[in-house]
């Protein structure tokens, strides 16, 4: 963030000042614009940081059913069978999900619950998608 702030032209700034702009006024008409590409970038990389976060919830959540989804997924793929996952403790139980989900593999499941847990960041993505642009324009253009 301090580089990116540095490397706003020092000119803008001086510009603002000889016009009687305040330190605020600077910092919100013309510092916080231009920092929208870096905001978005932080912002993404924090809301992804926090969405991957499986080991908070892995050990300071005692209830099974409280999990959040990315510490369910790092169980998941860490199970050798699909009997831990369906957490079966009755044979007729097993035997009756067993029939049901004959055609059901360990690794579909496996699959279907990453791509679940991936669509929060896909969609949320071509919204910050514009902010990266701009960015890289802003950096290419030399005056």
């Amino acid at each position: 963030m301090m580089k990116f702030i540095q490397g706003i032209p020092e000119a803008l700034i001086e510009s603002a000042e000889i016009d009687g702009a305040n330190p605020v006024r600077i910092l919100f008409v013309i510092i916080m614009p231009l920092s929208k590409p870096m905001l978005a970038a932080i912002g993404l990389f924090t809301a992804v940081g926090h969405w991957n976060d499986w080991f908070s919830g892995a050990f300071y959540v005692s209830d099974q059913s409280l999990i959040p989804v990315q510490t369910f997924l790092q169980q998941l793929l860490s199970a050798q069978d699909i009997s831990t996952v369906l957490g079966s403790n009755n044979n007729q139980e097993a035997l009756a999900r067993g029939t049901m989900l004959s055609n059901v593999t360990l690794m579909s499941i496996k699959m279907a619950t990453v791509m679940v847990s991936a669509l929060p960041i896909l969609c949320v993505y071509p919204f910050l998608q514009k902010y990266f642009v701009k960015g890289v324009l802003i950096g290419s253009v030399k005056g």
